[in-house]
């Protein structure tokens, strides 16, 4: 386990360096999603940072937090309304915060940009609500998951499989930043990663 959050550490700092490249085309869009991108590292880093810790059940909670982050980026590039773009990067103030409420939840988010997302953007999104979304929000809200596990303990192969995705993550991350530069050896350096530090994740993306 040692090693694993080690080198999904590593991991971590080449998608840094991915989004550290500028956007092909700058908009607010891209600003959203480059923020939105930096939020889901952020939970990724923190929830390495508490399986260290052994705060195991926080962790998996933030694996949520990690995956909604990201598909809120994929949606303001491929599928927002104008309006909804302005919403979301409004100054915040309590007028802003209420008309921020009718942003969709992330189910409609993943249905409007069916048709619209490239294919293999929004195939690994999907893959991973149908797999792990459900089970995750009993971290979040206490439920049967989260009473089960503090009380019992973690194994290791679930915590494994937990960082792995949040790798996987990362790397969905990573790719999506790299086709926003539309530069060739960005988008290179983001392919070649997957095999270099394959031992991250359950799968070659």
């Amino acid at each position: 386990m040692d090693q694993l959050l080690s080198h999904s550490a590593d991991y971590e700092n080449f998608v840094y360096g991915l989004l550290a490249h500028p956007e092909a085309n700058p908009s607010k869009r891209t600003e959203g999603a480059r923020i939105l991108c930096a939020v889901s590292m952020e939970h990724a880093q923190s929830i390495k940072i508490l399986m260290h810790s052994h705060a195991f059940t926080s962790a998996l909670g933030l694996l949520r937090l990690q995956y909604e982050s990201l598909v809120r980026a994929h949606w303001l590039i491929f599928a927002a309304s104008d309006n909804m773009v302005d919403k979301l990067l409004a100054e915040l103030n309590s007028d802003s915060a209420q008309a921020g409420n009718s942003i969709p939840m992330v189910g409609e988010m993943m249905k409007s940009m069916g048709g619209k997302a490239p294919p293999n953007a929004l195939h690994p999104l999907l893959e991973f609500k149908d797999n792990s979304y459900k089970p995750l929000s009993s971290y979040i809200h206490g439920g049967i998951h989260a009473i089960s596990r503090k009380s019992k303990g973690y194994p290791i192969p679930l915590l494994e499989n937990v960082l792995k995705n949040s790798n996987q993550l990362c790397g969905i991350t990573g790719y999506f930043w790299a086709q926003m530069t539309q530069n060739p050896l960005v988008t290179a350096h983001a392919m070649h990663s997957f095999k270099k530090y394959q031992d991250c994740f359950n799968y070659t993306l």
